[in-house]
């Protein structure tokens, strides 16, 4: 057996211990039972900044109120969310990831509801500043807005008009912002488009994307066997690691058919964005966010599992020597 068929094969069947997030009591009577979508370490706080699928509660009236929840290393919540000043309301938080001086970038799905409406709180990338224990609002826009959805999707090389776009992962690196999308897909091949949003700060300080500041970076083909079939997944997060690669968590878009469970992937090389190598496959599990634990040594995994208790893991690496190409094998 080559390294590289013995490295993917140890990281493939290592099955990562899963364990359970702690819900306080006291959190649950301010908000939702938690379904965790995305997450960011912030080491002024000294917590994981987590973003879920809804906030607040319906019976109190409080539904979308603008929050993030904050969890310890150990994988407990805290009983008292992280407010967001600046907006009225948060509708379908899907990632959050560390920017520039400490801020962060937040993103909702730009998708629409149940009822087929895509409400202007669902339609949010936030720029954001922690203020004490709390973040404040330092730029906005919709990515969707006035005439952007057409052109986001023309950019994407995806079909205009899409109902289906779903927007839940992002990325920042080097001075620009990258967003995957978890559908629409590519119509040949089936594959997750990441586009790359230019100086994002100031697009968001002015509420508009600048001329030729938002391009394709990237298609990736992420398929998962089930039933001797090949399922096509869409991005449900990234993080790039400290040598520049790409770590990304992949689910089947809404309303698939199949459903093999989601997955993690690694892009050794984002020069050349194509060829995704497999970490995991999280066989009936929903990986809905990924990032570098405190230390930076280690991946950390939060699974959305609807009314069920969420789930975390941590997952070694992806390492470039152990995946080099063995002597004798062609380079």
């Amino acid at each position: 057996m080559s390294l590289l068929a013995l490295a993917l094969s140890l990281l493939l069947t290592a099955d990562p211990t899963l364990k359970p997030v702690v819900v306080p009591e006291a959190l649950l009577k301010v908000t939702a039972a938690p379904e965790l979508s995305g997450l960011a370490w912030s080491s002024t706080l000294d917590r994981f900044l987590v973003v879920v699928d809804d906030t607040g509660r319906r019976d109190l009236g409080t539904a979308h109120t603008p929050l993030v929840l904050s969890l310890a290393p150990s994988g407990t919540l805290d009983e008292t969310p992280v407010p967001i000043s600046g907006i009225s309301s948060l509708n379908d938080a899907e990632s959050i990831t560390p920017g520039p001086d400490g801020t962060f970038f937040l993103t909702t799905s730009h998708s629409p509801n149940k009822r087929g409406r895509t409400p202007a709180s669902r339609r949010q990338l936030l720029h954001l500043a922690l203020r004490g224990r709390a973040l404040a609002v330092l730029g906005r826009l919709d990515l969707t807005g006035d005439d952007e959805a057409s052109k986001l999707l023309r950019i994407a090389r995806l079909p205009e008009g899409a109902a289906s776009l779903d927007i839940e992962a992002l990325a920042f690196h080097e001075g620009a912002l990258f967003i995957g999308l978890k559908s629409p897909l590519t119509v040949e091949g089936g594959a997750a488009v990441i586009l790359r949003l230019a100086n994002p700060v100031a697009a968001l300080r002015e509420g508009r994307i600048p001329h030729d500041a938002l391009t394709r970076w990237a298609a990736l083909p992420l398929r998962l066997p089930l039933d001797g079939k090949a399922v096509c997944q869409g991005l449900s997060d990234m993080v790039f690691l400290a040598d520049g690669s790409l770590v990304a968590s992949s689910n089947v878009p809404k309303g698939s058919a199949l459903d093999p469970g989601g997955a993690l992937w690694w892009l050794p090389s984002p020069a050349k964005p194509s060829s995704p190598v497999l970490l995991h496959h999280f066989l009936g599990l929903k990986p809905e966010g990924v990032a570098l634990a405190p230390s930076g040594s280690k991946l950390v995994v939060v699974f959305d599992r609807g009314a069920e208790e969420p789930r975390w893991a941590e997952l070694p690496l992806p390492a470039a020597p152990l995946l080099a190409p063995s002597a004798g094998t062609p380079p």
